[in-house]
């Protein structure tokens, strides 16, 4: 089975790649989904991120409120640090435990969606890495209309490592700068590419 890793920058169309990918006939697992279940109230890093932080990033429910959280951590580069390297661990071998189950079921493919792949010091291991890159200007106008304020949004972005660094390290780019078609399109082409290094390996 091929491993493949989509990553990118903030607001440049990860998950609709990903969705795209799913349509090719690719096994697709989101990592942001993952963080989300393994911060659940219940589970070891549930406990481990509320003692760092503080009841203050809680919900209504009890539960983490990403929302309050993202909020702390993205005006914080220590704190921001400090919640990757809690989470990150567990992220990891969620995921590496998903393309196990993928391989064993007799996938082909099996793609992990991980923002900071790079930044995690994770871009190793796999066979193929996608980077999909959007300018500047359309990731803050993209934020923007998630609700976040043109400072929060521009802060969100240089959280992350450069994109120009992460398209140089990463096998294929995809620019997300045009419409969904024209997406879709590159995301077929990467496919092709893939599909015949797959054969090659056989």
């Amino acid at each position: 089975m091929l491993k493949i890793a989509v990553t990118g920058g903030i607001a440049c169309g990860k998950s609709l790649v990903g969705s795209f990918l799913s349509e090719e006939g690719m096994a697709v697992c989101d990592a942001d989904d993952l963080a989300h279940s393994v911060m659940a109230s219940g589970n070891a890093v549930y406990g481990e991120v509320v003692g760092f932080f503080g009841n203050g990033i809680l919900g209504s429910d009890a539960g983490i409120d990403r929302q309050k959280l993202a909020a702390r951590v993205f005006s914080n580069s220590q704190e921001l640090a400090a919640l990757n390297a809690i989470v990150h661990p567990a992220v990891k071998k969620a995921w590496l435990d998903w393309l196990d189950r993928m391989a064993k079921s007799g996938g082909r493919f099996g793609v992990v969606l991980v923002p900071l792949l790079y930044e995690a010091d994770e871009g190793a291991g796999w066979d193929a890495v996608i980077c999909v890159s959007a300018p500047e200007e359309m990731q803050l106008q993209r934020l923007i209309e998630r609700g976040l304020s043109r400072r929060d949004a521009g802060i969100r972005i240089s959280a992350q490592a450069g994109l120009s660094e992460k398209m140089r390290l990463a096998d294929y780019v995809i620019m997300n700068d045009g419409t969904k078609d024209l997406l879709k399109q590159q995301v077929k082409k990467v496919v092709g590419y893939i599909m015949e290094k797959e054969k090659k390996n056989e």
